[in-house]
C-alpha cells in the first residue's frame, strides 16, 4: 500500500500539473494540504479518472463565508478504497477544516486515516499548539485500530542526534545543546513546546510511530519544506511526516524532493509504502 502526503502551497494556477505529478506515482492513499475553495474543482476533475472516491474538508465546512485569510485552507483525501468520513467535530481544534478522518475499508481491515494542516506559529500563533493539542487529546488513546496520520505539520525546527526532535519553544545554543525558553510568542514556553512534542514523540506510546525516523535514524538530514526569502533560503525544515500504527509496518520512505526542486510547490511530497 502506497501513501503520499503533500502541501499544495495552495497555487490554483499549479494545481494541474500537480495532480499530473502525483497520479503517475499510482499512489493507492494521497492526502493534500493547502488546498483551496479555488484550487478544489481543478483538483478533483485531475483526480477523478483515477480515483473513486475523493473528500475534502471545506464541503464539511457548512459556512464557507469563514473559509478567508488564514482560514482558506483544507485538506483532502482520496482512494480507490471504500471510505466512511468520519466528523471533524471529534476533534476539539479551532479550525476543524484542518483536520480531515476517514475509515478507509483496505481489503484486510480498516484504517482510521486522518489528515492535518496545523497553522504555522510565525502567522497564527498560539492556534498552532491548540491545534497540536486537539489532535493528541483525540489520538492519545491505547487502541488495535490501525491508523494513520499524516500531513504538514510546521514542526520540528530540527533533529539532533544526542537530544532527537527541537521544538520552536527551544533555542540551540552555541554549544549544540537546545535550551527551553520560559516565555514564548506571549504564552509559557513549555507548553509550546509540550504541544509540539506530544505529537513528534508522544504519540509512540500509542502505537503511532514516525514512519520515516522508523526507516532512517536521526543522523540521516532530510527535510520536505524550503523557505526562500528574495531568492535566498532562509531554512528548510522536516515539517510533513507519517505517524502509523507499527502493525501497519511501513517498509519505504523517502521525500520527492525533485518535485519541489522543479517549483510545484514550497514542500516535497513524502511516500510511505506499507507492507500491511
Amino acid at each position: 500500500m502506497k501513501c503520499i502526503t503533500w502541501n499544495l502551497k495552495g497555487i490554483v494556477g499549479k494545481a494541474s500539473k500537480q495532480m499530473d505529478a502525483i497520479i503517475q506515482l499510482q499512489p493507492d492513499i494521497l492526502a493534500f494540504q493547502e488546498v483551496t475553495l479555488n484550487s478544489i474543482d481543478i483538483i478533483r476533475k485531475k483526480l477523478s479518472p483515477s480515483y473513486v472516491n475523493i473528500v475534502d474538508s471545506l464541503e464539511l465546512v457548512q459556512d464557507k463565508s469563514v473559509l478567508v485569510g488564514p482560514r482558506r485552507f483544507g485538506v483532502l483525501i482520496a482512494t480507490n478504497y471504500k471510505i466512511q468520513t468520519l466528523d471533524p467535530k471529534l476533534f476539539d481544534i479551532p479550525w476543524q477544516e484542518r483536520i480531515l478522518s476517514a475509515n478507509i475499508l483496505h481489503p484486510k481491515d480498516t484504517i482510521e486515516f486522518h489528515t492535518t494542516y496545523i497553522p504555522p506559529g510565525s502567522t497564527n500563533r498560539w492556534k498552532k499548539i491548540e491545534t497540536l493539542e486537539g489532535i493528541y487529546k483525540r489520538l492519545a488513546i491505547q487502541t488495535d485500530t490501525k491508523r494513520i496520520l499524516c500531513g504538514d505539520f510546521n514542526t520540528p525546527q530540527d533533529e539532533l542526534v544526542k537530544y532527537g526532535a527541537v521544538t520552536f519553544a527551544q533555542k540551540i545554543n552555541k554549544i549544540g545543546v537546545p535550551k527551553l525558553k520560559e516565555s514564548f510568542r506571549g504564552g509559557s514556553g513549555k507548553r509550546w513546546d509540550e504541544g509540539e512534542r506530544k505529537i513528534l514523540e508522544g504519540l509512540r506510546k500509542y502505537n503511532l510511530i514516525d514512519a520515516y525516523r522508523h526507516i532512517h535514524s536521526i543522523p540521516k538530514k532530510a527535510y520536505s519544506f524550503e523557505f526562500v526569502r528574495k531568492g535566498k533560503v532562509v531554512s528548510q525544515r522536516r515539517f510533513d511526516h507519517f505517524f502509523c500504527s507499527k502493525y501497519c509496518y511501513p517498509i519505504f520512505a523517502e521525500y520527492l524532493d525533485k518535485l519541489r526542486k522543479n517549483k510545484l510547490s514550497d514542500h516535497s511530497p513524502l511516500v510511505v509504502q506499507f507492507k500491511y
